[in-house]
């Protein structure tokens, strides 16, 4: 009984030394008189102190917290919900694109031509011209060729990037700059298209692109931060808390942790680390990822090309025959073998690895790599992620939970456009787009589902759009075509996709990813609450603020440049 007293005597202080410790430091900001989303349902207030957050209730719920340096801010309504994650972006090229020769996704031949031709009269002779993003879908069969970008810019290298960033379009002073002649072959895993008298027409398929790339000038440091703090930034303006990255290369991974270090880059980051059997670049990157590890930024994933994409390239790696080729089934990039090596090497390192995965052929083989993982090392490894999926086989649907792993899907690019219901739908046949993206079954298995946009490959990384669209599977604002309606999820499991589960995948779930005391302040404000507007107005939502740690990154009021000009 003795020893009771003094347990409920020390409680007692606990909870004065608690009530007292409230009184002294009190709360940094305070939010009111909004709709404030959170597990337990809708508050109206949260206080902020040191970055974390210390009280989700009422306003009454918040007023132990006030003191005379405490923010307060009426919200007059607006709505609050955990920062959003982007779990698969590219910072670098996204912002490169900006400041490039770009044009409309789906432009037409002669828009093209008019904006290479507009590019070339302002640099100078032998500059490269750089831009994108073609679809094949706008021209007629034979007119995309190295010619036609020869008569707009004879004097300048053309290299454009088609709207899945998996092919690339030359012209001959790119190709000669190159070195690529009649004689080259084609790389493993690339494809260098060629006409009827074996010479290269200009386009060049996966790994085949490396050649043209590599003949490029590197862009300076310079432009490279300009162009991640700028990318990043218009982040931060849709609300989005958390990132993954998921190309990192010797050539952005030092602008990456430099914006980090220097507080520039404000979003907790992964870097994925491009890997493949025999790259040396790959290999030193992750020996030396500890170099780059710095403030919110880790280099702590690996990325996997298991395959290409299901275009008109064909090189997404297909179970069956395309519908447009009854030969054809893709490219697999690695031999099985020497994938199950790699995964289990990095699984036993405690690596996460992300893998692009678009056929269904390309997810199994991921799928059983990471099989093999878990035989050879336990179930100790991290939930590795299949990233796009596509196309995914219904045996396999059950096999992400059971082996511990992460869907990461990609919703931007569902909804009919010109790389969907032309290209796609046209490679693959109308049977196979029916479940086009199952988002549906791989939630209905309770696996962990998260979302990325892959920008720059979609025009804009606005993640109200994939919010509305993975409930409505069509275009935002609706329309006529539904893209798999029996994939579509509840608004509540999408908003979960993009925070809670997000920040699981991302190793923060202690830290972030829902809104309740004791959790950091990745918080975002909107004008408008996505669960009280038409389902078909959601991709307008608007933020007003962003937060992370309680600092306040992005302020419609107050915004940043948020354009290259």
């Amino acid at each position: 009984m003795r020893m009771m007293t003094k347990l409920l005597a020390g409680g007692a202080l606990a909870m004065a030394a608690a009530g007292a410790f409230a009184a002294e430091k009190p709360a940094d900001t305070i939010l009111l008189n909004g709709q404030v989303y959170t597990p337990g349902g809708w508050a109206e207030a949260l206080a902020i102190r040191d970055g974390v957050i210390v009280a989700v209730g009422d306003a009454k719920a918040t007023e132990a917290y006030r003191g005379e340096g405490s923010k307060v801010v009426d919200l007059k309504g607006a709505a609050v919900f955990p920062g959003l994650h982007d779990m698969h972006v590219h910072t670098q090229f996204a912002g490169l694109e900006q400041f490039a020769c770009g044009f409309p996704n789906a432009a037409k031949p002669a828009v093209i031509a008019a904006r290479i031709k507009q590019c070339a009269a302002k640099a100078e002779p032998g500059a490269w011209i750089v831009g994108g993003n073609w679809s094949a879908g706008s021209f007629a069969k034979g007119q995309q060729n190295r010619a036609f970008l020869d008569k707009v810019a004879p004097n300048n290298p053309v290299l454009l990037s088609d709207e899945a960033h998996h092919s690339l379009w030359g012209n001959s002073k790119a190709i000669a700059a190159a070195g690529v002649t009649r004689d080259t072959k084609d790389p493993p895993g690339g494809i260098i298209e060629r006409d009827a008298k074996g010479e290269p027409n200009g386009l060049f398929r996966e790994n085949a692109a490396d050649l043209l790339e590599k003949a490029m000038p590197e862009p300076s440091d310079a432009l490279k931060r300009k162009a991640m703090t700028l990318s990043t930034r218009q982040m931060l303006s849709f609300g989005i808390t958390s990132f993954t990255d998921a190309s990192v290369r010797t050539g952005n991974v030092r602008t990456l942790s430099g914006l980090a270090r220097d507080g520039i880059i404000k979003q907790r980051a992964r870097g994925c680390i491009v890997w493949s059997p025999g790259d040396a670049d790959g290999e030193t990157l992750i020996r030396t990822r500890a170099d780059y590890t710095v403030g919110r930024f880790k280099a702590d994933c690996v990325k996997v090309f298991m395959d290409g994409v299901p275009t008109e390239s064909q090189t997404a790696a297909m179970l069956h025959p395309y519908h447009a080729d009854p030969h054809g089934t893709g490219i697999l990039m690695i031999p099985q073998p020497a994938l199950n090596d790699g995964i289990a090497r990095f699984d036993r390192m405690g690596l996460h690895v992300k893998f692009h995965a678009v056929g269904d052929a390309a997810v199994r083989s991921a799928l059983d790599a990471v099989e093999h993982a878990r035989k050879v090392n336990g179930w100790g490894g991290s939930a590795h992620e299949v990233g796009h999926n596509s196309f995914v086989d219904r045996a396999d649907i059950p096999r992400v939970r059971a082996l511990h792993m992460t869907w990461e899907f990609s919703p931007y690019i569902w909804y009919p456009t010109p790389i969907t219901d032309v290209d796609v739908r046209n490679a693959v046949g109308d049977e196979m787009m029916k479940r086009f993206t199952p988002i549906k079954e791989a939630l209905d298995t309770g696996a962990n589902v998260i979302a990325g946009s892959d920008w720059s490959v979609v025009p804009s990384v606005n993640p109200w759009l994939a919010i509305e669209t993975m409930v409505t599977r069509q275009k935002p604002g609706g329309g006529d075509k539904t893209i798999a309606p029996d994939e579509r999820v509840t608004l509540d499991q999408a908003l979960r996709i993009f925070t809670s589960d997000a920040a699981a995948a991302m190793g923060d779930r202690d830290l972030v990813g829902s809104i309740e005391p004791g959790m950091h302040a990745d918080i975002v404000v909107t004008e408008t609450n996505p669960f009280k507007v038409p389902v078909t107005q959601i991709h307008d939502t608007k933020v007003r603020m962003t937060f992370i740690d309680g600092e306040l990154v992005y302020d419609a009021a107050n915004p940043p440049p948020l354009t290259a000009d």
